[in-house]
């Protein structure tokens, strides 16, 4: 009996837990003008420039792990964040619509490397493209065409959705619904981020 109690106060306890987030503390909903159509989606805003977003690549956060039945995961890699967003985020979508997700996570990974493993930072628009090169398997001729392809296009402007909620928070940004910004400030576990994505994926 006793350990039956057990298991019902700490279900209660989870429970309640898993309620208790906070708007304003735990996340906050997105201004209307920020918001984009992601129904059961957790997506993470983010730039290969950026050292934050580095780490949360190499902690694996956010992760299909602990997302919560028929909810996904998806990354949006903007543009607007200097150096040579815009090319590395033409080289990452031709990537993933012309190459696949192995090809995609593999020059993700290298971008990552030389920027903030082996600081070495590109000189220019032309050099940032010519390293992606080798790991697309094209050439630059071939790159420039498909920069043009419709579903290219189509998918770098789906990731800077995620410019205007950059805006509010910074990066990385980690969305729910396209509507809700957790504040990664206030996580201080993946069991809790876990928690927090559950319930405002229910909202």
């Amino acid at each position: 009996m006793k350990k039956t109690l057990t298991a019902i106060a700490a279900t209660l306890f989870l429970s309640f837990g898993a309620l208790a987030a906070t708007e304003g503390v735990e996340y906050q909903t997105l201004p209307e003008s920020a918001q984009f159509d992601a129904p059961n989606q957790v997506v993470k805003i983010y730039s290969i420039n950026c050292p934050f977003c580095y780490k949360y690549e190499k902690a694996g956060i956010p992760n299909d792990k602990i997302l919560p039945d028929g909810v996904t995961i998806d990354q949006y890699h903007i543009t607007t964040k200097p150096p040579f967003g815009v090319e590395k985020s033409t080289a990452l979508a031709i990537a993933q619509v012309i190459k696949g997700d192995k090809v995609f996570k593999l020059l993700k990974d290298k971008y990552y490397d030389q920027y903030h493993v082996k600081k070495v930072k590109f000189e220019d628009a032309d050099s940032t493209i010519e390293f992606s090169l080798e790991v697309l398997g094209m050439s630059r001729g071939e790159f420039d065409q498909n920069a043009q392809n419709a579903d290219v296009q189509a998918l770098i402007a789906k990731w800077d959705r995620g410019v205007e909620v950059a805006k509010i928070q910074g990066i990385p940004a980690i969305t729910v619904n396209g509507k809700y910004l957790i504040n990664t400030k206030s996580i201080r576990s993946m069991d809790m981020l876990k928690g927090l994505i559950a319930e405002l994926s229910a909202k």
